[in-house]
């Protein structure tokens, strides 16, 4: 058993993050983007460097984000920036590694295996299929082998995955394509459409994670934006209330929303006890989002728990799911069955 830990990973390839987990720690965090060159369209770095060397030279050079709402746009370049990740994370070592990799929930036959032989060619030894919901719900250390039902909710960048999970396997999950980066397009959306100004997805962001709640403050308390006014150009500033970008909030949230209650339809009463008694996991870049634990909690009408860190716990539960995949066969998928070889 120890020989398998050394030799497994634990990865969350993310739209907007690669996360890899090894034994007790994350080994690699960085941004799955590329930066590419506007002439040659030489690739020339991946994640960090990529970062740093783009706003170098931002006029000279592009950023690319080979994977896009949970699955792989660009397989050659996916490929290369997995090679990249893998050497770095395990530096000196001779030994191809075994990599636990979380998927969104909805994803094709076809993506599964152009993911599977991406990893394969950039140095895996064997991929395993793990949902993203349920990662998580193992890296927040709830057992899935036992008859309770688990209810895990991970909201990310561009895709919102959900899973009842129990007895080793899939009891029900869905996912669609909404996260984070659809909230900062709701809130520019809404501050253009209402105050004939625009923002930029930067400054929403920021709003997003400074500013804005989904619970608002009850004191009617406000904040300035600043930005360009549409008819003209000419820099301006607005006052917003919290009150109304709370509601604003909500109302750009519906879809996850939607999807749970979709998903929960399909639950048992059995299972529904389950929940009342330990509640959804929310987990995911955007689960910290002020307000949406007690938002979602008052709207479903029960307990919601993050984790720690809710943005790690999808790497963590995979190189968990490592020592345990013979007691959720019917959860993890072996990626064999997926690649075609060289």
């Amino acid at each position: 058993m120890f020989s398998a830990m050394l030799n497994c990973l634990g990865v969350d390839m993310g739209s907007s993050q690669v996360r890899i987990y090894q034994r007790d720690k994350i080994i690699l965090e960085e941004a799955s983007t590329a930066v590419v060159d506007n002439i040659s369209g030489q690739v020339l770095g991946f994640g960090t460097d990529a970062l740093i060397r783009y706003h170098k030279e931002p006029e000279n050079n592009t950023l690319e984000w080979p994977v896009k709402n949970g699955v792989i746009a660009d397989y050659d370049m996916t490929k290369s920036m997995l090679r990249f990740f893998l050497n770095k994370a395990l530096r000196r070592s001779v030994s191809r590694p075994s990599l636990m990799v979380a998927i969104p929930c909805q994803i094709s036959s076809v993506t599964r295996h152009a993911l599977v032989d991406a990893l394969i060619h950039a140095g895996a030894q064997g991929v395993y299929l793990i949902p993203s919901p349920a990662a998580a719900a193992m890296g927040a250390g709830k057992d899935l082998s036992v008859p309770s039902a688990a209810l895990s909710l991970v909201i990310g960048r561009d895709v919102s995955d959900i899973g009842i999970y129990g007895c080793g396997g899939i009891l029900a999950q869905e996912g669609i394509p909404f996260g984070g980066h659809d909230i900062d397009i709701g809130i520019c959306r809404h501050i253009q459409d209402r105050y004939s100004m625009m923002i930029g997805l930067e400054q929403a962001e920021k709003l997003k994670s400074e500013v804005l709640s989904l619970t608002g403050s009850g004191s009617g308390s406000a904040f300035t934006v600043r930005g360009r006014r549409l008819s003209d150009g000419v820099e301006v500033v607005v006052e917003l209330s919290i009150n109304e970008m709370s509601s604003v909030m909500q109302n750009i949230m519906q879809p996850v929303l939607l999807l749970i209650r979709r998903v929960m339809r399909r639950a048992t009463p059995e299972m529904a006890d389950d929940f009342l008694k330990s509640g959804m996991l929310l987990s995911g870049g955007s689960a910290l989002l002020d307000g949406l634990r007690d938002w979602l909690s008052m709207e479903l009408t029960m307990p919601v728990t993050i984790p720690e860190d809710p943005s790690a716990v999808i790497a963590k539960g995979c190189f968990a799911a490592c020592m345990m995949d013979k007691d959720h066969s019917l959860l993890i998928e072996n990626g064999d069955k997926y690649y075609g070889g060289a």
